[in-house]
């Protein structure tokens, strides 16, 4: 038997049904990628599941991709490539991560706070950061976009600036 005995069979599918499959076979192999990759830990932590992402609007700005993927203008991020010193947040507590700023540091005290104030009528707190994102959303954006990474760092160091 050659290709050209097959009976074509695929006429009798509508095209939106092999589209729908092939999505489907390509977010579960996104998926499977996703769950073996050991990179992006920080963003696995907001976005665990591809296809709960992929259903998500995100107006997707520079603030909110540094903490979602713990990259750009953080103190232990510029610190790993040797960009500054030291990874120490200006409040001198601990180094500056993510999970720092969001739930430990004084400096954004105000913007924290209201972001706390918020999860809680509802939740706990600390909340998972997978959980933040999707039953708080909108709050955890206007978080995000509020930080000025450039006025936090420069309480430590008068001469630094990174655009």
């Amino acid at each position: 038997m050659t290709n050209v005995d097959i009976k074509e069979c695929y006429k009798k599918v509508p095209e939106s049904v092999v589209i729908s499959e092939l999505s489907e076979i390509s977010i579960e192999n996104w998926q499977m990628e996703w769950d073996q990759t050991t990179k992006g830990k920080i963003t696995k932590e907001y976005f665990p599941v591809v296809a709960d992402k992929l259903n998500m609007r995100i107006n997707i700005t520079h603030n909110f991709t540094s903490v979602v993927t713990g990259h750009g203008n953080i103190r232990s991020y510029l610190h790993r490539f040797k960009t500054i010193e030291t990874p120490t947040c200006p409040c001198g507590t601990k180094d500056q991560t993510i999970d720092h700023l969001l739930f430990e540091s004084e400096l954004l005290n105000k913007g924290t706070d209201s972001l706390k104030s918020t999860v809680l009528k509802t939740d706990i707190w600390p909340i998972s950061k997978n959980r933040l994102i999707r039953k708080h959303f909108k709050i955890f954006a206007k978080f995000t976009n509020e930080i000025s990474f450039n006025k936090l760092n420069k309480v430590l160091n008068p001469s630094y600036q990174v655009d």
